[in-house]
């Protein structure tokens, strides 16, 4: 039940966004992936007045599209901030956020498919702006 909740709350949250903030369109046929997805080592980093991220993808690249990047001040209310297009086959990916929306700010990725439709990691990342970066 827990689960249910917290996915709701999640689509809830990313149809929340304004086009102000927002210049992707929050999609029309979300996928919430309920079990382990296949992002890992999910980190983040304040440098400055900037947030870096990094991820790893273990899945099969060729059905991806692209990365999008959610952020906020509330985990329950994120908004797109960018999207990482797949050139490569690289398995590693970093994404700089130049306009944190806060402390913390806290970061989401989706997958876009081939096919249109996203998965959305199962993990929120808070990002401190003010934490030492070790």
């Amino acid at each position: 039940m827990q689960k249910i909740i917290t996915l709701l709350f999640l689509l809830i949250a990313l149809q929340a966004c304004s086009k102000i903030d927002d210049h992707f369109a929050v999609p029309q046929q979300p996928t919430v992936q309920t079990e382990t997805t296949p992002i890992g080592q999910f980190t983040g980093y304040a440098q400055g007045n900037t947030v870096h991220l990094t991820f790893t993808y273990t899945g099969d690249l060729s059905q991806v599209a692209a990365f999008r990047i959610y952020s906020g001040t509330d985990s329950h209310q994120l908004c797109a901030i960018g999207e990482l297009q797949i050139t490569t086959h690289n398995t590693h990916f970093e994404f700089v956020d130049n306009n944190p929306k806060g402390d913390p700010t806290y970061y989401l990725i989706g997958i876009l498919g081939q096919d249109g439709q996203i998965t959305y990691a199962n993990t929120i990342l808070p990002v401190s702006l003010h934490a030492p970066h070790s």
